[in-house]
């Protein structure tokens, strides 16, 4: 009984989508959509004369701004910088620029500032570890609100 059944059940299904199958007709050549005929605009326009020179125009510049500058120019410049004095001037002013930039001093300034910590420290008095710990005792209780 089963297999009748579903035997049964097969039937009716390929009968339903063959008759769906059948009521669908073929699709007829639709007209074209909005984004089609735009392009086929945009073709035309590129197509017209106007259009080519001035494509072919933007590909010349484009051209002439990928290669690279002329090799006699190339050659000038190399000679040009050949000829020039060599020195470290530019150098110079680099690291001195630098210098300024990071507020460090220089080797003077920082000798002096050196001399002048060690007189300083000759000054103060000596302190034991016990007086030690009492002032940073009461420097902390003073820092604390």
């Amino acid at each position: 009984m089963n297999k009748v059944l579903a035997t049964l059940l097969a039937g009716v299904f390929v009968v339903a989508s063959t008759a769906a199958v059948a009521q669908t007709a073929a699709p007829a050549p639709a007209e074209k959509s909005a984004a089609e005929k735009a392009k086929d605009n945009v073709k035309k326009a590129q197509s017209t004369d106007k259009a080519k020179s001035f494509a072919e125009k933007e590909k010349a510049a484009q051209d002439l701004s990928r290669n690279s500058p002329n090799p006699a120019d190339q050659k000038a410049n190399v000679d040009a910088s050949k000829q020039q004095a060599k020195s470290k001037t530019k150098y110079d002013q680099k690291a001195q620029a630098g210098l300024a930039e990071s507020g460090g001093t220089n080797p003077a300034e920082a000798k002096a500032n050196v001399d002048k910590s060690k007189m300083e420290s000759a000054k103060r008095e000596k302190v034991s570890k016990e007086q030690g710990k009492d002032i940073l005792k009461q420097q902390q209780k003073e820092s604390k609100p």
